[in-house]
């Protein structure tokens, strides 16, 4: 029986010493699949001023390096990466993401005859698709034009390399951020389907240089996208004004976003300026004789607190976050709506809505309950 040949394209940038976490994962995928699939691995090194040169002779996928002359951006990378595949599947690839070992046998199980797999994913250390965005009401034409991209990464989806869009192919966005969110647009609009399984088989990881992580990127990217589908014909008025619409709400969440992250900057830094002065959250809440503790909300700073109050040898009995069951932890996670176990405070550790959470907690518990902020800002008080 003929073997079915799967592309997998990896653009890399400043990114070589991602290569030999990326083998290996590719070739125990490979293994799991049988012997009726058969990997080529494409590198794209897009950092012209940063060749790469490898050996990968003795590797039990065939394996490929090509370092362009110019920087084309992450788009022009897997456009060029996939002018030298060979394979009837292409799967898009970050450097830093992870797959399972069950990916290629599990995703050619459930694309049938559709023209693409979505499979779920942990990022963040947890499910992404939760409560607010349910997998099966999200990945689809609708979702995608008229709310946002629900495909959080490209490692997400094996597709059949004859489904994707010349218009994709052709038209490469020159910010980098969004092209996969132009290239499920660009599918959906040509009427290709898209299958969904349910199985977590991938992790999606953020470093430093991923373009999902800068704003202006992101939103210059998110702009072209609609500018590239609208030159291109693909969708009717009705839905090119439905993605105009969903382009300015997405680009105005962006900044909601920054104001956030700016109030969190500017809370880890009286955090680390109260610790320059050895002044920590633990020696406080045992001063105050609060032994054990929860932490509301398993968020950046909720986990970053956990860990810190943990090293320094307090109890935190459990986390309270509405996602409770998509989230992974090594201590137990309760929603607002099940019996809370008693503790002595309960910290929330986000910088917004803490009033409303912290009304809703007072019919829950007699525990204390303080925000992040407030607890910050008592102990500088007691300094001055």
């Amino acid at each position: 029986m003929e073997q079915t040949l799967i592309s997998v394209i990896v653009p890399l940038y400043h990114g070589e010493k991602y290569i030999s976490k990326i083998v290996p994962q590719i070739e125990t995928a490979k293994k799991v699949a049988g012997n009726l699939t058969d990997i080529e691995l494409i590198f794209i090194n897009d950092y012209p001023d940063g060749k790469i040169a490898e050996d990968f002779a003795g590797h039990e996928v065939e394996i490929k390096l090509f370092n362009l002359k110019e920087n084309r951006g992450i788009h022009g990378a897997r456009v060029e990466g996939l002018g030298r595949s060979r394979g009837e599947y292409v799967l898009f690839l970050d450097q830093d993401d992870k797959i399972l070992p069950e990916y290629f046998s599990c995703q050619l199980y459930k694309i049938g005859k559709c023209d693409a797999v979505v499979c779920k994913l942990i990022h963040e250390n947890k499910q992404f698709y939760d409560m607010r965005m349910p997998f099966e009401s999200v990945i689809n034409k609708d979702y995608m034009f008229s709310v946002r991209n629900s495909i959080i990464s490209p490692g997400q989806v094996l597709i059949r390399k004859d489904a994707i869009s010349e218009v994709w192919k052709n038209a490469t966005l020159s910010n980098n951020g969004a092209d996969d969110w132009l290239l499920w647009i660009c599918m959906m609009a040509e009427g290709k389907r898209f299958a969904l399984n349910n199985e977590i088989l991938f992790e999606h990881v953020v470093e430093g240089n991923n373009a999902s992580i800068n704003t202006n990127y992101m939103i210059n990217s998110e702009r072209e996208v609609f500018e590239i589908v609208s030159e291109n014909g693909l969708l009717s008025k009705d839905e090119l004004n439905c993605l105009s619409i969903t382009v300015k709400n997405v680009v105005d969440e962006h900044i909601k976003a920054l104001c956030k992250f700016q109030k969190m900057f500017f809370l880890y830094n009286e955090w680390m300026k109260l610790q320059e002065q050895d002044i920590y959250i633990s020696d406080y809440l045992k001063q105050l004789e609060y032994n054990d503790i929860a932490i509301y909300a398993d968020s950046y700073i909720g986990k970053r607190l956990y860990h810190n109050l943990k090293k320094d040898g307090l109890n935190i009995s459990f986390f309270i976050d509405m996602n409770a069951k998509y989230l992974r932890e090594d201590i137990p996670i309760y929603t607002l709506d099940e019996e809370l176990p008693e503790v002595d405070i309960i910290i929330i550790s986000l910088v917004e809505e803490e009033n409303s959470i912290m009304e809703r907690l007072s019919y829950k518990t007699e525990a204390k309950v303080l925000s992040i902020t407030e607890l910050i800002r008592q102990m500088k008080a007691r300094i001055r």
